[in-house]
């Protein structure tokens, strides 16, 4: 079975700064749309893992889900852990190995530790100088046969306007890199094994131009 995003109760968990998109879900139409744009890539997560590691775990928000996927279950971000996120996740039936603050371009976690990378909205933040470091990071920690699942928003003035529409204003100030940039960086390490859009009938043009879009890779 495909898997989907297990969108907790509103108010199970908090956001962890300003602009945590987390209330965003909760929206009558936008929610509909983010939830659409995560489960556009989870869909291509199939099988167990044993260890998998969200790049930018945020509020939380998608630990049940990925929890479901995996024996263990880590958490890297800039920021340091949420106070009570552990309590709250509990309460939600899930129990992180370990949740760590770090940078993505230099992960504290041994070679070849894990078998499932996600990072959804993450590495559109970084500039192109940063993308290299950090998918080499990814790879280093990944097993050979490892899966990236990577999730990028279309970066160009269009999708500028639309982010404004919803609250996130200034966004060119924080989007620096495509998905194509990502699949770039990640060429000497993975291949592309699949890869999705939202709309889906978007899926087969060139990576970047639908609004969202989703790629698995796997490490060589």
């Amino acid at each position: 079975m495909p898997l989907s995003l297990r969108l907790p109760p509103e108010g199970a968990l908090v956001p962890n700064n300003d602009v945590d998109p987390l209330p965003y879900y909760y929206r009558p139409v936008v929610g509909r749309i983010f939830a659409a744009r995560l489960n556009t890539g989870l869909k291509l997560l199939d099988g167990r893992f044993d260890r998998i590691l969200e790049i930018g775990y945020g509020s939380g928000l998608l630990m049940p889900t990925l929890a479901a996927a995996c024996d263990e279950l880590y958490g890297l971000d800039l920021e340091a852990e949420p106070v009570g996120l552990r309590d709250r996740l509990a309460k939600l039936g899930v129990a992180p190995k370990e949740l760590v603050q770090a940078d993505a371009q230099k992960m504290p976690f041994a070679d070849r530790f894990f078998d499932g990378v996600v990072a959804f909205s993450i590495f559109e933040h970084l500039r192109g100088h940063e993308l290299g470091p950090a998918l080499a990071e990814v790879a280093r920690v990944l097993r050979p046969g490892g899966k990236l699942l990577v999730g990028c928003p279309a970066v160009h003035p269009l999708m500028n306007a639309a982010f404004a529409t919803i609250g996130f204003r200034d966004i060119e100030n924080h989007h620096f890199s495509t998905i194509a940039d990502v699949a770039a960086a990640a060429a000497p390490s993975f291949t592309v094994a699949r890869r999705s859009a939202l709309p889906s009938l978007m899926t087969p043009l060139p990576l970047g131009w639908a609004p969202y879009t989703t790629v698995l890779f796997e490490r060589r």
